[in-house]
Protein backbone atom coordinates (compact mmCIF):
# COMPACT_ATOMS: atom_id res chain seq x y z
CA UNK A 1 0.00 0.00 0.00
CA UNK A 2 1.27 3.27 -1.28
CA UNK A 3 1.13 5.57 1.91
CA UNK A 4 4.67 7.49 2.03
CA UNK A 5 4.74 10.99 0.22
CA UNK A 6 7.60 13.58 -0.27
CA UNK A 7 7.62 17.47 -0.83
CA UNK A 8 9.45 18.55 -3.62
CA UNK A 9 10.80 22.35 -4.40
CA UNK A 10 8.60 22.07 -7.96
CA UNK A 11 8.87 25.48 -8.65
CA UNK A 12 12.23 25.05 -9.50
CA UNK A 13 11.62 21.84 -11.68
CA UNK A 14 8.71 23.35 -13.48
CA UNK A 15 10.92 26.73 -14.14
CA UNK A 16 13.42 24.15 -16.06
CA UNK A 17 10.33 22.62 -18.18
CA UNK A 18 9.11 25.96 -19.03
CA UNK A 19 13.09 26.15 -20.83
CA UNK A 20 12.50 22.79 -22.55
CA UNK A 21 15.48 21.58 -20.05
CA UNK A 22 13.08 18.17 -19.32
CA UNK A 23 16.32 15.60 -18.80
CA UNK A 24 17.85 17.90 -16.23
CA UNK A 25 14.40 18.35 -14.10
CA UNK A 26 14.42 14.17 -14.28
CA UNK A 27 17.84 14.28 -12.49
CA UNK A 28 16.68 17.02 -10.21
CA UNK A 29 14.06 14.87 -9.30
CA UNK A 30 16.39 11.73 -9.18
CA UNK A 31 19.48 13.48 -7.21
CA UNK A 32 16.43 15.26 -4.57
CA UNK A 33 15.20 11.46 -3.71
CA UNK A 34 18.35 10.58 -2.95
CA UNK A 35 19.33 12.91 -0.84
CA UNK A 36 16.11 12.61 0.88
CA UNK A 37 16.70 8.89 1.21
CA UNK A 38 20.52 9.29 1.97
CA UNK A 39 21.43 7.23 -0.73
CA UNK A 40 25.32 8.50 -1.52
CA UNK A 41 25.96 7.72 -5.17
CA UNK A 42 29.37 9.45 -6.92
CA UNK A 43 29.44 11.77 -9.88
CA UNK A 44 30.29 9.20 -11.98
CA UNK A 45 26.90 7.10 -10.68
CA UNK A 46 25.18 10.02 -11.83
CA UNK A 47 27.15 10.52 -15.35
CA UNK A 48 26.09 7.14 -16.48
CA UNK A 49 22.30 7.74 -15.27
CA UNK A 50 22.33 10.69 -16.54
CA UNK A 51 23.50 10.23 -19.97
CA UNK A 52 22.04 6.78 -21.09
CA UNK A 53 23.85 5.01 -23.61
CA UNK A 54 26.68 7.53 -23.38
CA UNK A 55 27.83 8.79 -20.10
CA UNK A 56 27.07 12.57 -19.33
CA UNK A 57 30.64 14.34 -18.25
CA UNK A 58 31.53 14.41 -15.33
CA UNK A 59 32.14 18.39 -15.59
CA UNK A 60 28.77 18.63 -15.93
CA UNK A 61 27.39 16.43 -13.63
CA UNK A 62 29.22 18.72 -10.80
CA UNK A 63 28.15 21.62 -12.31
CA UNK A 64 24.74 20.41 -12.01
CA UNK A 65 24.52 18.75 -8.50
CA UNK A 66 26.43 22.00 -7.47
CA UNK A 67 22.88 23.65 -8.45
CA UNK A 68 20.55 21.16 -7.47
CA UNK A 69 22.29 21.41 -3.98
CA UNK A 70 21.79 25.17 -4.08
CA UNK A 71 18.06 24.58 -4.66
CA UNK A 72 17.48 21.66 -2.45
CA UNK A 73 19.23 24.89 0.39
CA UNK A 74 16.97 27.26 -0.31
CA UNK A 75 13.90 24.80 -0.22
CA UNK A 76 14.41 23.79 2.96
CA UNK A 77 15.38 27.79 4.11
CA UNK A 78 11.88 29.01 2.97
CA UNK A 79 10.40 25.88 4.71
CA UNK A 80 12.35 26.99 7.71
CA UNK A 81 11.37 30.72 7.64
CA UNK A 82 7.53 29.75 6.99
CA UNK A 83 7.76 27.57 10.57
CA UNK A 84 9.67 29.93 12.38
CA UNK A 85 6.34 32.59 11.51
CA UNK A 86 4.57 29.76 12.07
CA UNK A 87 5.78 29.45 15.84
CA UNK A 88 6.18 32.82 16.42
CA UNK A 89 2.24 33.65 15.18
CA UNK A 90 1.24 30.50 17.57
CA UNK A 91 3.01 32.33 20.61
CA UNK A 92 1.52 35.56 20.15
CA UNK A 93 -1.79 33.98 20.32
CA UNK A 94 -1.47 32.22 22.64
CA UNK A 95 0.21 34.84 24.90
CA UNK A 96 -2.85 37.12 24.10
CA UNK A 97 -5.18 34.18 24.74
CA UNK A 98 -3.44 34.64 28.43
CA UNK A 99 -3.38 38.43 29.20
CA UNK A 100 -6.91 38.19 27.66
CA UNK A 101 -7.82 36.09 30.89
CA UNK A 102 -5.94 37.56 33.48
CA UNK A 103 -7.67 40.68 31.80
CA UNK A 104 -10.79 39.36 33.22
CA UNK A 105 -9.18 37.91 36.72
CA UNK A 106 -7.47 40.79 37.67
CA UNK A 107 -8.15 44.30 38.74
CA UNK A 108 -6.61 46.87 36.17
CA UNK A 109 -5.14 50.19 37.23
CA UNK A 110 -6.20 53.55 35.03
CA UNK A 111 -4.62 53.74 32.10
CA UNK A 112 -2.40 56.74 31.61
CA UNK A 113 -2.27 58.55 28.29
CA UNK A 114 1.15 57.70 26.36
CA UNK A 115 1.75 61.63 26.33
CA UNK A 116 2.08 61.83 29.78
CA UNK A 117 3.95 58.67 30.68
CA UNK A 118 7.87 60.09 32.11
CA UNK A 119 8.06 62.81 29.60
CA UNK A 120 8.79 61.26 26.28
CA UNK A 121 9.14 62.96 22.83
CA UNK A 122 7.31 61.08 20.02
CA UNK A 123 10.25 59.73 18.58
CA UNK A 124 11.49 58.20 22.27
CA UNK A 125 8.18 56.77 22.20
CA UNK A 126 8.67 55.52 19.28
CA UNK A 127 11.82 53.55 19.79
CA UNK A 128 10.62 52.30 23.32
CA UNK A 129 7.76 50.84 21.76
CA UNK A 130 9.79 49.11 19.13
CA UNK A 131 12.34 47.99 21.70
CA UNK A 132 9.71 46.65 23.62
CA UNK A 133 8.18 44.76 20.79
CA UNK A 134 11.24 43.11 19.72
CA UNK A 135 12.31 42.22 23.13
CA UNK A 136 8.72 40.20 23.74
CA UNK A 137 9.94 37.96 20.76
CA UNK A 138 12.67 35.58 20.63
CA UNK A 139 15.01 38.03 18.76
CA UNK A 140 17.85 35.10 18.60
CA UNK A 141 15.88 32.86 17.17
CA UNK A 142 14.22 35.20 14.46
CA UNK A 143 17.86 36.50 13.63
CA UNK A 144 18.40 32.84 13.17
CA UNK A 145 15.81 32.07 10.80
CA UNK A 146 16.39 35.75 8.83
CA UNK A 147 20.51 35.04 8.47
CA UNK A 148 19.97 31.47 7.08
CA UNK A 149 17.21 32.61 4.66
CA UNK A 150 19.97 35.66 3.71
CA UNK A 151 22.46 33.32 3.12
CA UNK A 152 21.05 30.88 0.85
CA UNK A 153 19.99 33.68 -1.37
CA UNK A 154 22.86 35.84 -1.30
CA UNK A 155 25.90 33.57 -1.09
CA UNK A 156 27.71 36.82 0.44
CA UNK A 157 25.49 37.61 3.34
CA UNK A 158 28.63 38.34 5.11
CA UNK A 159 29.94 37.58 8.64
CA UNK A 160 27.25 36.01 10.78
CA UNK A 161 28.30 37.44 14.39
CA UNK A 162 28.75 41.20 12.88
CA UNK A 163 24.91 40.97 11.87
CA UNK A 164 23.75 39.80 14.48
CA UNK A 165 24.93 42.34 16.37
CA UNK A 166 23.50 45.06 14.05
CA UNK A 167 20.20 42.82 14.44
CA UNK A 168 19.63 42.87 18.17
CA UNK A 169 20.20 46.47 17.89
CA UNK A 170 17.40 47.45 15.35
CA UNK A 171 14.80 50.11 16.92
CA UNK A 172 13.01 51.39 14.62
CA UNK A 173 11.26 48.56 13.50
CA UNK A 174 9.77 45.31 14.34
CA UNK A 175 12.15 42.47 13.69
CA UNK A 176 9.92 40.00 12.52
CA UNK A 177 8.48 43.10 9.53
CA UNK A 178 12.19 43.49 9.11
CA UNK A 179 12.60 39.58 8.23
CA UNK A 180 9.87 39.93 6.09
CA UNK A 181 11.48 43.24 4.17
CA UNK A 182 14.93 40.73 3.82
CA UNK A 183 12.41 38.65 1.53
CA UNK A 184 11.31 40.91 -0.78
CA UNK A 185 15.06 42.45 -0.90
CA UNK A 186 16.57 39.13 -1.95
CA UNK A 187 14.02 38.63 -4.35
CA UNK A 188 14.02 41.94 -6.02
CA UNK A 189 15.43 41.45 -9.56
CA UNK A 190 16.11 44.84 -10.27
CA UNK A 191 18.85 44.98 -7.61
CA UNK A 192 22.14 43.21 -9.51
CA UNK A 193 24.61 42.99 -6.86
CA UNK A 194 22.93 42.33 -3.26
CA UNK A 195 24.18 43.79 -0.21
CA UNK A 196 24.97 41.76 3.27
CA UNK A 197 23.04 40.98 5.65
CA UNK A 198 24.66 43.33 7.89
CA UNK A 199 24.46 46.41 5.66
CA UNK A 200 21.18 45.32 4.87
CA UNK A 201 21.05 46.44 8.66
CA UNK A 202 22.70 49.13 9.10
CA UNK A 203 21.73 50.84 6.32
CA UNK A 204 18.16 50.16 6.35
CA UNK A 205 17.49 49.10 3.26
CA UNK A 206 14.62 47.36 4.43
CA UNK A 207 12.69 50.51 4.95
CA UNK A 208 12.20 50.34 1.10
CA UNK A 209 10.87 47.33 1.35
CA UNK A 210 7.93 47.82 4.25
CA UNK A 211 4.91 48.22 1.80
CA UNK A 212 5.55 46.81 -1.48
CA UNK A 213 3.68 46.73 -4.68
CA UNK A 214 3.19 43.78 -6.06
CA UNK A 215 1.23 40.91 -8.76
CA UNK A 216 0.15 37.94 -6.74
CA UNK A 217 -1.46 35.26 -7.91
CA UNK A 218 -4.68 34.47 -6.08
CA UNK A 219 -7.33 31.87 -6.58
CA UNK A 220 -6.39 31.02 -10.16
CA UNK A 221 -6.19 34.88 -11.56
CA UNK A 222 -3.33 37.38 -11.72
CA UNK A 223 -3.92 40.64 -9.40
CA UNK A 224 -2.06 43.53 -8.48
CA UNK A 225 -2.18 45.89 -5.45
CA UNK A 226 0.14 46.93 -2.46
CA UNK A 227 1.31 44.85 0.45
CA UNK A 228 2.09 45.90 4.12
CA UNK A 229 4.43 44.37 5.85
CA UNK A 230 3.05 45.10 9.48
CA UNK A 231 -0.49 44.40 8.69
CA UNK A 232 0.07 41.32 6.26
CA UNK A 233 -2.37 42.52 4.16
CA UNK A 234 -2.85 42.80 0.28
CA UNK A 235 -4.91 45.25 -1.11
CA UNK A 236 -5.48 45.22 -4.80
CA UNK A 237 -6.02 48.07 -6.77
CA UNK A 238 -10.00 47.67 -6.61
CA UNK A 239 -9.85 47.48 -3.04
CA UNK A 240 -10.28 44.00 -1.87
CA UNK A 241 -8.19 42.74 0.92
CA UNK A 242 -6.40 39.24 1.54
CA UNK A 243 -4.62 38.18 4.73
CA UNK A 244 -1.02 37.15 3.39
CA UNK A 245 1.07 36.47 6.59
CA UNK A 246 5.00 35.50 5.97
CA UNK A 247 5.17 31.77 5.60
CA UNK A 248 2.49 32.41 2.87
CA UNK A 249 4.47 34.76 1.37
CA UNK A 250 7.34 32.67 1.30
CA UNK A 251 5.41 29.43 0.09
CA UNK A 252 4.12 31.79 -2.82
CA UNK A 253 7.65 33.35 -3.18
CA UNK A 254 8.95 29.52 -3.96
CA UNK A 255 5.97 28.73 -6.46
CA UNK A 256 7.03 32.03 -8.18
CA UNK A 257 3.28 33.47 -7.61
CA UNK A 258 4.54 36.66 -6.44
CA UNK A 259 6.41 39.82 -8.52
CA UNK A 260 7.67 42.47 -7.03
CA UNK A 261 6.41 45.39 -8.95
CA UNK A 262 8.11 48.92 -9.23
CA UNK A 263 5.06 51.03 -9.10
CA UNK A 264 1.17 50.41 -10.22
CA UNK A 265 0.75 51.25 -13.87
Amino acid sequence: MNIHYKNYPTDYIDSLKNKGKRLKARCFWEYFDDAENHAVNSIGFYAKSWGGEKPMSKGTVHKWVKEFVDEIEKHYAARSFMHQKHYTSVKKQSERQVNAKRTKQEPQSPTVPKEMELGETVSERQVNKALTLNSNNNASAIFEGFYFLYRQFNKYAGNKADAKVSFMEVDDVDINRLSVASMFYLKDDSVEKKVGAKKFIDNRVYLNYMEMYLKVFVNGVWIVGSYDTKKEIFTSTDGMSYALEASILADKFAKQEIEILKRIA
